[in-house]
């Protein structure tokens, strides 16, 4: 498969996710939501790595020290990504949030070494501002005041952190491979969520019953799935990518494209035709990558 097909795959997945999400901390709170979806989808890799993959991991203390942050970050950024969900409008908190090629790019390029050449810098700029764009101009029919949107700044701070743990992941996966960077970046994101819902549910006790239902949840669960089954075609495509993951990591944030053309079939949203010609901007973008 080609590597952009990875990142537009993924995009797709994580367009569904975002639906499963936003409906999931309507009972649950974002914090738990968080830790259970990443939970959840940690465990089927787990499952599938010990049946289907079982690469051994190389002592290779730099690759394994880079996975383990990315795991760190990642779970970060999901974290203050749900609480942005929750808070709202869906519309701007996925248009902040997919700018975190931005900051991928940046790291692979002052702190990894990257290179990325003309046509490519194209593309990426078609893609970021398309993307952006789409749902900015979307959201724009159903918000009336941005600044006070609540999740404006968790979108921010999740963009960011989702940025430094692509980058770092790229790295890893370039050091060690896409196997063990994803079998240590999932074991890492895994004993965090486990942490957060062993604190959660000492310090209250209604948290341990969402923990429990959070597993008859079928929103969780179509989130975990879907979330999942995105990052694993991430961390598969960034093992092709020779730009640091910038490349692959862009074509993913394409999900609000995506979240805007659903909603608009299915739900009839209304959207202006300048989202339209943006996220057409967006898909030329792709297709300069894709070449």
């Amino acid at each position: 498969m080609h590597t952009s097909f990875y990142g537009i795959f993924a995009a797709i997945n994580w367009a569904v996710a975002d639906i499963f999400i936003a409906q999931s901390t309507k009972s649950i709170r974002p914090i738990i939501a968080a830790a259970a979806v990443n939970l959840l989808g940690a465990l089927f890799f787990g499952v599938y790595y010990l049946l289907f993959i079982r690469h051994p991991i190389p002592p290779n203390a730099i690759g394994i020290a880079w996975s383990s942050l990315a795991g760190i970050f990642i779970i970060s950024a999901s974290i203050v990504f749900f609480i942005a969900l929750n808070k709202g409008p869906i519309a701007i908190v996925s248009a902040l949030s997919s700018t975190y090629p931005a900051v991928t790019l940046v790291l692979a390029l002052t702190v990894f070494g990257a290179e990325i050449n003309s046509i490519q810098i194209l593309g990426f700029s078609m893609v970021f501002v398309g993307v952006v764009a789409t749902a900015g101009l979307h959201s724009n029919d159903t918000v009336q005041n941005v600044s006070k949107a609540s999740g404006t700044w968790p979108a921010l701070l999740a963009a960011f952190f989702w940025g430094i743990g692509y980058g770092l992941l790229a790295e890893g996966v370039n050091l060690i491979g896409w196997e063990a960077a994803s079998a240590i970046q999932f074991g890492v994101l895994a004993v965090c969520c486990l942490v957060i819902l062993c604190v959660l549910g000492q310090k209250d006790s209604k948290n341990i019953l969402f923990i429990k239902a959070c597993a008859k949840n079928p929103f969780i669960l179509g989130a975990a799935v879907t979330q999942q089954l995105g990052a694993i075609l991430l961390n598969v495509g960034i093992g092709s990518d020779n730009t640091g993951g910038s490349i692959i990591v862009a074509l993913s944030a394409c999900y609000p494209v995506l979240t805007t053309i659903m909603a608009f079939y299915i739900f009839k949203e209304r959207i202006r035709k300048a989202a339209l010609l943006a996220g057409a901007l967006a898909i030329a973008g792709i297709v300069v990558l894709s070449v």
